[in-house]
């Protein structure tokens, strides 16, 4: 059921700079799934070209872009399938209102920053594939032009307004505020660091 009234035809690939939570829930109520999709296969290439950031070149720049589109999608589906039922988990909690649609149309909705580095990676990817596909920490410094070095900070900027966005996208699917959905999705790394930390010391305490 729609709740919100709309004076204009949002364009979510840009007001979610501007407007993320009107964004988000513009998304939720007025977008069919056709457009889930479309971010589904655009967030997920990128998500896939992204994986391929500081590493080795193992295929061809040509066999790079074929597998991220093709296989960065179902990672899309998959890693937002089971953040959706997490947040939405957790968001009952703080007393969330979200359904399980509303959270995985509200996360893919926070991935479209991220969208917008598709033709710096691709750029970065022809043009300077020495910076590219080497590790930051193993690349000598003077190798590193100052091209490099700005697609970096914006790679920085970017992923950090992505986090902003998401936070703010699955508190605007449960109708909370911003911060509670910032502990809405830190919680859950939380508890399972502390897992495995206790499995460990548990082990360790075993073995000595």
């Amino acid at each position: 059921m729609k709740t919100t009234e709309y004076q204009d035809n949002l364009n979510p690939f840009i007001a979610i700079w501007t407007r993320p939570r009107e964004t988000v829930r513009y998304v939720i109520e007025e977008k069919e799934s056709n457009f889930s999709f479309l971010l589904i296969v655009l967030s997920g290439f990128v998500g896939g070209l992204l994986s391929s950031l500081d590493s080795e070149l193992f295929l061809p720049v040509w066999g790079i872009l074929l597998l991220a589109l093709l296989g960065g999608p179902i990672g899309a589906v998959v890693s937002t399938a089971i953040g959706a039922g997490i947040y939405l988990l957790v968001g009952r909690l703080f007393k969330g209102e979200a359904t399980y649609t509303e959270m995985f149309r509200a996360i893919l909705t926070g991935q479209i920053p991220q969208i917008w580095l598709f033709p710096l990676l691709l750029f970065w990817m022809l043009v300077f594939p020495e910076t590219y596909f080497v590790e930051s920490d193993q690349l000598p410094f003077e190798d590193t032009n100052l091209l490099s070095m700005i697609f970096f900070l914006i790679l920085g900027v970017v992923s950090i307004w992505t986090f902003v966005v998401q936070c703010k996208a699955v508190g605007e699917a449960h109708r909370l505020s911003a911060w509670k959905g910032f502990f809405i999705i830190v919680l859950p790394g939380i508890v399972f660091i502390g897992v495995i930390v206790a499995i460990i010391a548990a082990v360790l305490t075993t073995i000595m």
